[in-house]
C-alpha cells in the first residue's frame, strides 16, 4: 500500500491540525492509501484518540539555535526518504523549509491552504512559493475568497489557472449525542453556555491578548452572576495560554485543552471567540451568538474577516473592554439562538480525498508540445465563414477573427469599439489605442484575455495600469505576418521564431492581400503541412489564458 504523507505546519494554533486529522482519517478509512502526519506540535491532546499514525517532531521555530533547527532538518529529510511518500500533502501556506528537502522532490505535492488575507496571499504568490506545487485547495468557498480583497493578477491567477480549486472550509462537525454529552457535562441544569476561548492552541503572539480576553471574560461572569443570571461560562484556553492563572468560580469553568470543542461550541448559547480559522468555523456550524474579538494573527487579517462573518452570520465585534463585552453578552443570552449557520462541508472533504487518490496514481510525466495561438485574419474581402471552408486539417484549431458559429459568439474578435454580443468573447484584439470601455467592463463581459499584435503601445499600458480590473486581464503579445500568395516560408520563419521564443506564441496572419479563395487555400495548405510535421498544438483563448495564469504563480 502506497504512503502518502501530511507536513503539518508548525505552530500554535490547533486549526491545522485538526484539518489533517480529518483529511488522514477520510483517507484511512477508503483502505486504498497509508497516511501518516508529520506533525510539529508541542501539544499532542489533538492527536490522542485518532487511529491514524503521527510522527511529532518538536517546534522547529522555537529552537534555541540554528544548528539544532538544522539538524531537525536533516532528520525529517531522512524519515521522508524511508516513508517514500507517492504524494506530500502540506498545510496552510507553503513553507520554504521544505523547498530544500532532497526526499521532496519531484514528488506530486499538494498543498492545503486555509484563508489568507489578500496582502499575505499576494506576496506569496509573487515570490514564486506557489509555483511548486502540482495542486492547491482553497479550503474557503470561492465568494469568501473574493471578499479577502486580492489582487487583479492573483484572483486571475486562481480563476484562469488550472493550479487552484475549491473545496470549501473544512471543519470537524460534531454529532447530535457529542453536542449533548458536552451540555449534560458543562450545563447539567440545562444553563446557557457562555464558551470562551482565544484560539484552540492558545496565545499566538507575545502580546498579553489571552490574559486581556479571559481577564475580561472573568470580570462579565462576575458581575452577570452577581445580578442572579444562571448563564455558565467555559474558559478554554488552550496548551498555550501565557497569561495569568485562572480560577474557577461558581459559573465558570476553566480548561486548558478541550477535545471535543466543536461540540462545545455548537451546545452554547454564546461564543466569545479570537475569529481564527477553525475555531470560527466550529461556532458557526451551531448555533451560538458570535461575540468576536479579534487580535493579531499570522496571515489572517482578522479584524477585516471578524466584520464580514458579523455582517453575514449575525454577532458583534468587540475589543477585550469587560463593559463593552458584557452588553453584548447579556443583549445575546436575552435571544433565541441563531439561525443562520455553516452546513457541514463533507463534500469538500471528499473532493480533497478524490486529489489526493488522482495524484497518488498519476501517470509518468510527458513533455508538452509548444503551444501556439494561431489567429487567421480574414480582412475585409473574406467572410470568416468562408473561410473556416478553406482550413484544412492540420489548422482545424486555428482562430479565426469575428467567427460565429449558430447560437455561439465568436471565440476572438476585434476591440476597437463597443460590439453588440461581445459579452461571451474570450479574447479580444487591441489597437494601439485604448478601448473606450474601462478595463473592468471588458472583465465583467466574462472577457479574458487580451491580444496586442507586435507590441502593448504606452496607451494600452496606461489604460490597464490606471483602472486595472478584478481579476486582471491577461495579456499576449502576438506577432502579426501579413500574406504574400507564393511566400509562405516568410510566415513559417516567422511562426518558427515565435515558437522558440515564447510559451504560449501568438501569430496573426493577415490573408486579405491574398487575391481569391483558391490563393487562400494554397498559402493555408503549406503553412498546415509545415505544422503537421512540428511538435505544436494550436490552442484557444482558455487554454492559453490558463498558461498566463500560472506564469503569475512564479516569482516576479
Amino acid at each position: 500500500m502506497k504512503t502518502i504523507v501530511l507536513l503539518v505546519k508548525n505552530g500554535i494554533g490547533f486549526g491545522h491540525l485538526r484539518r489533517a486529522v480529518l483529511i488522514a482519517e477520510a483517507i484511512r478509512n477508503e483502505g486504498r492509501l497509508r497516511p501518516v502526519i508529520i506533525s510539529q506540535a508541542s501539544s499532542l491532546s489533538l492527536f490522542r484518540d485518532t487511529p491514524v499514525e503521527v510522527i511529532n517532531f518538536p517546534l522547529l521555530h522555537r529552537v534555541s539555535s540554528a544548528v539544532a533547527e538544522d539538524s531537525y532538518t536533516a532528520i525529517l529529510d531522512r524519515l521522508l526518504e524511508r516513508l517514500d511518500p507517492a504524494v506530500v500533502i502540506e498545510d496552510t501556506y507553503p513553507d520554504p523549509r521544505y523547498l530544500s528537502l532532497k526526499s521532496l522532490a519531484q514528488r506530486p505535492r499538494l498543498l492545503v491552504m486555509r484563508r489568507l488575507d489578500g496582502t499575505s496571499f499576494d506576496q506569496l504568490r509573487m515570490q514564486g512559493r506557489f509555483a511548486a506545487y502540482d495542486k492547491i485547495l482553497i479550503a474557503q468557498s470561492r465568494e469568501d475568497f473574493l471578499r479577502e480583497g486580492h489582487s487583479g493578477d492573483s484572483m486571475a491567477a486562481v480563476q484562469f489557472g488550472t493550479s487552484f480549486s475549491f473545496i470549501g472550509n473544512l471543519s470537524y462537525s460534531p454529532s447530535p449525542a457529542e453536542i449533548a454529552q458536552m451540555r449534560a457535562a458543562y450545563a447539567p441544569n440545562d444553563e446557557p453556555l457562555v464558551v470562551v476561548n482565544g484560539g484552540a492552541g492558545g496565545d499566538q503572539m507575545p502580546d498579553g491578548y489571552g490574559d486581556r480576553l479571559f481577564g475580561a471574560c472573568a470580570q462579565v461572569a462576575a458581575r452577570i452572576h452577581a445580578d442572579g443570571h444562571r448563564a455558565r461560562f467555559v474558559f478554554v484556553t488552550g496548551p498555550y495560554y501565557a497569561g495569568k492563572p485562572l480560577h474557577e468560580t461558581g459559573n465558570v469553568t476553566v480548561r486548558r485543552y478541550e477535545p471535543r470543542l466543536a461540540g462545545l461550541l455548537s451546545a452554547a448559547h454564546v461564543a466569545i471567540i479570537k475569529p481564527g480559522n477553525n475555531a470560527l468555523s466550529e461556532a458557526l456550524l451551531g448555533q451560538a451568538h458570535l461575540v468576536l474579538v479579534p487580535d493579531v494573527s499570522f496571515m489572517e487579517g482578522l479584524d477585516e474577516h471578524a466584520a464580514r462573518i458579523a455582517e453575514q452570520y449575525g454577532g458583534a465585534t468587540a475589543t477585550t473592554d469587560p463593559e463593552a463585552l458584557e452588553k453584548l453578552v447579556c443583549e445575546a443570552l436575552k435571544r433565541p439562538l441563531r439561525e443562520v449557520r455553516l452546513e457541514p462541508n463533507h463534500k469538500g472533504l471528499a473532493e480533497a480525498v478524490d486529489v489526493i487518490h488522482q495524484l497518488a496514481q498519476r501517470p509518468l510525466p510527458h513533455v508538452p508540445r509548444r503551444r501556439l495561438m494561431l489567429v487567421l485574419n480574414p480582412g475585409s474581402g473574406q467572410q470568416a465563414n468562408a473561410l473556416r471552408r478553406a482550413v484544412p486539417e492540420p489548422l482545424k484549431s486555428a482562430l479565426i477573427l469575428n467567427e460565429t458559429a449558430p447560437e455561439e459568439p465568436p471565440s476572438i474578435a476585434e476591440l476597437d469599439a463597443p460590439r453588440a454580443g461581445l459579452e461571451e468573447v474570450q479574447a479580444v484584439l487591441v489597437s494601439a489605442e485604448p478601448p473606450s470601455a474601462t478595463p473592468q467592463e471588458i472583465a465583467d463581459r466574462g472577457i479574458r484575455l487580451l491580444i496586442a499584435p507586435n507590441a502593448v503601445s504606452p496607451a494600452v499600458e496606461r489604460w490597464m495600469r490606471l483602472a486595472p480590473s478584478l481579476p486582471a486581464l491577461a495579456v499576449l503579445h502576438g506577432s502579426t505576418v501579413t500574406a504574400a500568395a507564393g511566400r509562405a516560408e516568410f510566415c513559417l520563419r516567422r511562426l518558427a521564431q515565435a515558437l522558440a521564443a515564447e510559451e504560449p506564441s501568438c501569430v496573426i496572419l493577415d490573408l486579405s492581400r491574398l487575391s481569391d479563395g483558391r490563393a487562400i487555400e494554397q498559402y493555408l495548405a503549406e503553412i498546415g503541412d509545415w505544422l503537421r510535421l512540428q511538435p505544436v498544438e494550436l490552442i484557444g483563448p482558455e487554454a492559453a489564458t490558463a498558461l498566463l495564469a500560472r506564469r503569475l504563480l512564479e516569482s516576479s
